[in-house]
């Protein structure tokens, strides 16, 4: 936590480096300076993942749609699903698995119960990652902003 707040302390910028979305929200890093009056854009350095992200005029039509479905219904895109799309076929695989645990109609287990279950496992499994996704699925399906964030706690 001291790390954490030393490098948000001002006068630090320079060697912080921040993370921007480009294309269908790959992350890179640039340097940040301190001076707010650049009239320069920062330029990305380096794209962080291993995996490059299509740009959506690249993908299949199917994923496309089931990308901008999730972005309409969640309000966000888990950047999960850009980095599956790099292979289509385990983008498809992965979305009917989803699917079929999550949209169920068998069961008495609500969305939110079911992401509820996802935010433990995934904090058993000490996966930050899946912990704020399905967190966030959580909080959106149950409306109740505490409950997720007590379980992964």
């Amino acid at each position: 936590m001291g790390l954490l707040l030393r490098l948000l302390r001002p006068g630090l910028g320079s060697c912080v480096p921040r993370l921007l979305a480009n294309r269908l929200g790959t992350l890179s890093t640039v340097k940040v300076t301190s001076h707010s009056n650049d009239a320069q854009p920062e330029e990305p350095t380096k794209p962080i993942g291993r995996y490059p992200v299509p740009y959506k005029k690249e993908l299949p039509f199917d994923i496309v749609e089931l990308m901008e479905e999730v972005e309409k219904k969640t309000g966000f895109l888990p950047n999960v699903f850009k980095a599956l799309a790099h292979r289509p076929g385990e983008f498809r695989a992965f979305f009917a698995y989803y699917n079929a645990i999550i949209n169920k109609e068998t069961g008495h287990l609500s969305k939110a119960d079911k992401e509820l279950i996802i935010v433990a496992t995934s904090a058993s499994n000490r996966c930050p990652y899946c912990v704020i996704a399905h967190s966030a699925l959580h909080r959106i399906y149950s409306k109740n902003a505490v409950l997720a964030d007590q379980v992964s706690i």
